[in-house]
């Protein structure tokens, strides 16, 4: 009885998987036909211990050859349609074929300075793709044309080169790094950038680190001849007619099938590439002046809107440590020997002031003579020059390049406030007991924004404005500044060098603003913007 319910056991496996492998529907109706059943399973399958789960041999439907791998379901991929397929890669100069030809084409950015000097056909095939690899290691990316050329930028951080962004300094596009074999160029009316991407056919094809590709890719790249419904996938150092991908059945101009992922999908991908395509940008604190001078001549290339230049040099000033005066009149000084300037540190002035100096500026020089002319009245350094007063002298100091903005914000809701400010009483409490030639205790009146309507005027903020907090208290305005500045969600951000976090931070405005209505001592805001006029235009 035992062989037999051994047998039964084994029938009801045996019966699954080999008649629904062949797709045959059978159903025991008596217990006659399942003895029959169960002793031709023994006659064809003796001994139990041996019994296989699967028949020897099964015939299955060959696949036809444009069969895609078929999706798994609950996945949010929406078919975009066939794609024409080809490939793009980093030109490298070590590369054998460009070995012994003459050295005469330079190689030139967007300044028109040499960056180094290359063959005829290592340039040819540098501005086909885009990006290469000079001899020495460096890596050169496209950023634009002038005079009748296309000019290049060096690249750091990136050992593949820069998809999207290169030369977008101020965009809301981050400059992508490459990613071989994942990276893809598209045409942005067809597919956005940033997007992740499924191509079926590429599912399965090994790499050359020998993992299988997932058949994910990353919309992260543009091209000239990227137009409509073809993608360029990015090959490393292969070439574009033969690379792992054109080996494995995915030739050069072949139609491909692609979808666009969406939703925990998409996020995942993006996740798991995250460290791989982001390029982490040298902050200023980390900058010598040569770092400066490359930033602020690249920006002033490209961007005109003082208040775009404004937030791309604060975000890059994030991290920036918080240290209370420390900028003075220099080591010739007489009262305060501190640094001219000092990227390294900054209190909430000289953030404000460093940034705003940065943005109106195409060099390091011109930053530094801005930098004092914002810092001191008329440039002149000195301890009874400086404009101590956020309102009371700063700005009116600063007429030059600024403008109260507080009116066009607030509107309605502005109110005036009246102070005495006594220069010569502060001076002397600084260390300077020198006051003679400073302006008697002078008497002003301005209008401030209360701090319960600074969440109504929210939507009249549009970036780049700087912020003084006003204070309740006798002899001065302003206890604190600030940068506003937008996210890429649009939202309104509080940017400053705050004491409690001890750098530069950002903070939801928002939620700043709710802070403030349980400070005692603070009344509200005035808001200062960059001229209109002020005569910022692209140059080098």
């Amino acid at each position: 009885m035992s062989d037999i319910f051994g047998a039964f056991f084994w029938e009801s496996r045996i019966r699954k998987l080999v008649f629904l492998r062949l797709g045959v529907k059978m159903r025991a109706r008596n217990c006659l036909l399942t003895l029959v059943l169960t002793f031709l399973g023994l006659w064809f399958l003796p001994g139990c211990a041996g019994v296989r789960p699967y028949p020897e041999k099964v015939v299955m439907p060959e696949p036809e050859e444009e069969l895609e791998p078929r999706e798994k379901p609950g996945l949010a991929r929406e078919p975009l349609g066939r794609f024409q397929l080809t490939f793009y890669y980093l030109v490298d100069e070590a590369d054998g074929r460009f070995a012994g030809l003459p050295k005469e084409v330079p190689v030139m950015d967007v300044f028109g300075r040499t960056i180094t000097v290359v063959s005829r056909e290592f340039k040819r095939k540098a501005d086909i793709e885009g990006s290469a690899r000079l001899s020495d290691g460096r890596v050169i990316n496209f950023a634009g044309r002038a005079a009748g050329g296309i000019r290049y930028r060096l690249v750091e951080g990136a050992r593949w080169g820069l998809g999207v962004g290169n030369t977008e300094f101020i965009s809301k596009v981050e400059p992508y790094k490459l990613i071989p074999y994942r990276t893809a160029a598209v045409d942005p009316k067809k597919i956005p950038l940033g997007s992740v991407l499924f191509i079926p056919r590429a599912q399965g094809i090994r790499l050359p680190n020998g993992t299988e590709h997932d058949g994910y890719f990353l919309a992260h790249d543009v091209g000239g001849a990227i137009k409509g419904k073809r993608i360029d996938l990015f090959v490393g150092t292969e070439e574009d007619i033969r690379n792992t991908f054109t080996e494995n059945g995915l030739t050069n101009k072949s139609f491909v099938e692609v979808f666009l992922v969406k939703g925990t999908e998409a996020e995942k991908v993006r996740s798991r590439y995250l460290a791989q395509y982001t390029l982490t940008p040298k902050r200023i604190y980390q900058m010598i002046w040569k770092d400066m001078e490359m930033a602020m001549r690249n920006v002033a290339a490209v961007e005109s809107d003082p208040d775009k230049r404004i937030m791309f040099f604060s975000e890059l000033a994030k991290g920036t440590p918080y240290v209370i005066f420390c900028l003075g009149e220099g080591p010739e000084g007489i009262y305060d020997k501190d640094p001219l300037v000092d990227v390294a540190r900054v209190d909430c002035m000289t953030f404000c002031e460093q940034t705003l100096a940065m943005a109106i500026s195409k060099g390091y020089g011109e930053f530094f003579n801005s930098l004092q002319r914002i810092r001191y009245c008329d440039g002149i350094v000195g301890m009874k020059t400086r404009n101590h007063y956020t309102i009371g002298d700063w700005l009116p100091n600063n007429s030059w390049l600024l403008e109260d903005a507080t009116e066009l914000i607030g509107g309605q809701f502005c109110r005036p406030m009246t102070k005495t400010i006594d220069r010569a009483k502060d001076l002397m409490a600084m260390g300077c007991p020198d006051v003679r030639d400073v302006v008697p205790p002078k008497t002003m009146t301005v209008k401030y924004i209360p701090k319960e309507y600074l969440l109504q005027v929210e939507e009249n903020l549009r970036g780049g404005e700087i912020v003084s907090l006003i204070h309740k208290g006798k002899g001065i305005f302003s206890s604190h500044m600030a940068l506003i500045a937008k996210d890429r969600q649009g939202e309104t951000i509080f940017r400053h060098a705050s004491r409690s976090a001890g750098e530069v931070v950002d903070e939801p405005y928002r939620e700043y603003v709710e802070k403030l209505q349980n400070w005692e001592n603070n009344a509200g805001m005035i808001f200062m913007r960059v001229r209109r006029d002020f005569p910022l235009v692209l140059g080098r």
